[in-house]
């Protein structure tokens, strides 16, 4: 059983968010500008999948209440574990409507105000009358005797069957179970469907902050503030307190020194950091007793925490925000982890006061998280929290602002080129941080091209092409700064040769070009200088239908002008789309042979045109 999408509707600034997919991997990331609706998704999948219920300032002025619409991917084989208390037909019905719907089935989650309490109580149904349906239909092939017999058994059979105590006949018996079994049915199912699913978890750094100190009550459990993080590390540590105060002074210190050894070497494989030149963290628990000076609590055992660097050791309040931070944050996932209970992890701007560096320690952690039966969903500003090679993760959040209420509207990973730049700043930042690390300038073959998605269109094809010669693609961060660039290549010594689109910015490019390092020498120009044939711009390479299949993932798309015209009427975003190409290309779902005789045959022109320049 899976969730495999969610849809919010009449959420805060969320209207309609359509369908939107969690990603397969288990990590699905939200990017945004501040109050595009990022925290909205969040909080509204925790209400959803929680026993926590909205409050009336969460619900759109004149709009319907909210719901929240889950889709699960369950095989029919896993009913009679899932909906165990359902009746017998009733899970004959739904292993029937699985098979109907590839395995699929959407559950309902909404609130109702109790006018008593003045607060929201929350329920679930499976909305499809098709369900419905088949449950009314199993059900009048139950109380047949034949067809029962064939699908309950005799015990089964006889519940229903006429007895000297029941005058009336099977027929009336289903006619009036048709009349309420729709109801009870959905709300059964439903609600044992919901039940199976992972429980949400929206992470609360206040309370995963370890304390200084925590109590301990009557039953041997910490009590009072700080407890939940004290009962996250003694399970991190497999430490059972009530065992623990049953021991002499030495067992204790025998067993809390091993689970702080555990612990910490845990926690170390996460939080890379040092402090000074080469300390470590390691967290630590004693156990101590209230001085008699403690009036109220003289005697009482207690916890007392450390975060120990070295030689210094130090209550974690005395530690920095960014530290305290990060170790609440392992604390909680590791102890959800170790409690091997499915959840679904929610967590809104996850390390946003950290260090870079320490920002990628998170994302490890979420990661290591994911690969386990957990889903993590998380929003972020910060370019250190998206994998440049895993875009399939992320999810775009923005407002619709040409409407009069500005709606969030979540664009999904496979349409995320329709984003606003500035929605895409972290995506772009990382991919750009990764260009970076690729772009190794050589002694000679350098490609200098205008911008980054020419240099992910020109490197996969060049990687399809397979050309003998060597080439090293080097991106600008504009057609304006390709002559800078080659002056500094002048400057240099280094070998290269600039190519650029065939439009009006290109053009002038190469003139200039030509008259400042070449002297106006059209031979000499010619042999460095290159306007990519047939090309006004780099994502017109490719003729329409495959730029639609292969670059746009949507073959339905009408392209009325050029590839580029449309990009840019369509608001699509150049290097994200090419960056989704360059993947689809690295993995192998692309291949040379993917496109028309058109298309090949221009991309073999500008090959061939840069082959004869580098060689």
């Amino acid at each position: 059983m899976r969730l495999a999408r969610f849809r919010i509707t009449n959420f805060r600034s969320i209207v309609d968010s359509d369908w939107v997919p969690f990603s397969p991997d288990g990590i699905t990331v939200l990017v945004g500008q501040n109050e595009s609706g990022k925290s909205s998704v969040l909080e509204a999948l925790y209400f959803a999948l929680s026993t926590e219920s909205p409050t009336a300032d969460d619900f759109r002025i004149s709009a319907d209440q909210p719901v929240v619409y889950l889709r699960v991917e369950m095989d029919p084989e896993e009913v009679d574990a899932v909906a165990s208390d359902a009746m017998d037909y009733e899970r004959v019905a739904l292993k029937r409507y699985l098979s109907n719907t590839n395995k699929i089935i959407d559950i309902e989650c909404y609130w109702e105000l109790v006018s008593e309490t003045g607060k929201y109580d929350g329920y679930c149904k499976i909305s499809d009358p098709k369900l419905r349906e088949l449950i009314t239909q199993a059900r009048d092939e139950h109380v047949s005797s034949n067809i029962a017999e064939k699908y309950f058994g005799t015990a089964n059979k006889n519940t229903v069957s006429e007895s000297s105590e029941n005058t009336e006949t099977p027929g009336t018996q289903a006619e009036k179970a048709a009349s309420s079994v729709e109801s009870e049915a959905d709300s059964r199912l439903s609600t044992e469907l919901w039940s199976a699913l992972p429980t949400a978890v929206l992470f609360n750094e206040e309370s995963g902050r370890l304390p200084n100190q925590v109590d301990i009550d009557k039953r041997g459990f910490p009590a009072g503030p700080g407890a939940q993080a004290a009962r996250n590390f003694l399970q991190i540590a497999d430490v059972d307190l009530s065992k623990l105060l049953q021991g002499d002074r030495r067992a204790q210190e025998n067993t809390l020194n091993r689970a702080n050894s555990r612990v910490s070497e845990d926690f170390n494989k996460f939080w890379t950091q040092t402090i000074g030149q080469s300390g470590k963290l390691s967290l630590k628990c004693d156990i101590d007793r209230y001085p008699n000076s403690d009036s109220e609590n003289a005697g009482k055992v207690h916890l007392v925490f450390w975060i120990c660097d070295g030689n210094t050791q130090l209550y974690p309040k005395q530690r920095s925000q960014g530290v305290r931070w990060f170790i609440s944050f392992y604390l909680q996932l590791k102890a959800a982890e170790k409690a091997k209970n499915k959840r679904v992890f929610l967590l809104d701007e996850p390390g946003a006061n950290l260090h870079s560096k320490a920002q990628g320690d998170v994302l490890k952690l979420i990661n290591q998280l994911g690969k386990d039966t957990s889903t993590v969903v998380y929003s972020t500003h910060s370019p250190q929290m998206v994998e440049y090679s895993k875009l399939f993760r992320v999810h775009a959040v923005q407002r619709d602002s040409y409407l009069d209420d500005s709606p969030s509207r979540i664009i999904d990973a496979h349409r995320l080129g329709t984003a606003s730049t500035d929605t895409l700043s972290p995506v772009l930042t990382a991919m750009g941080v990764d260009l970076s690390q690729h772009q190794v300038i050589r002694k000679k073959n350098n490609v200098l091209l205008e911008e980054m998605s020419g240099y992910y269109y020109l490197s996969s094809f060049w990687k399809m092409a397979k050309p003998e010669t060597e080439a090293h693609f080097i991106a600008a961060t504009g057609v304006n700064k390709i002559e800078a660039l080659a002056n500094m290549f002048v400057g240099w010594g280094l070998d290269f040769v600039v190519a650029v689109d065939d439009d009006r910015q290109g053009r002038e490019v190469i003139k200039s070009l030509r008259r400042e390092l070449f002297g106006d020498d059209e031979v000499l120009a010619s042999k460095k200088l290159l306007k990519l044939p047939d090309c006004p711009a780099i994502e017109d390479i490719l003729e329409k239908e495959d730029f639609a299949k292969f670059v746009l993932c949507d073959e339905t798309a009408q392209i009325p002008g050029t590839n580029a015209e449309y990009m840019k009427a369509q608001g699509r975003s150049k290097p994200v789309l090419a960056f989704q190409f360059a993947l689809a290309v690295e993995r192998g779902d692309v291949t040379i042979e993917s496109f028309s005789e058109a298309s090949k045959s221009r991309i073999k022109k500008i090959i061939d045109a840069l082959v004869q320049r580098l060689t």
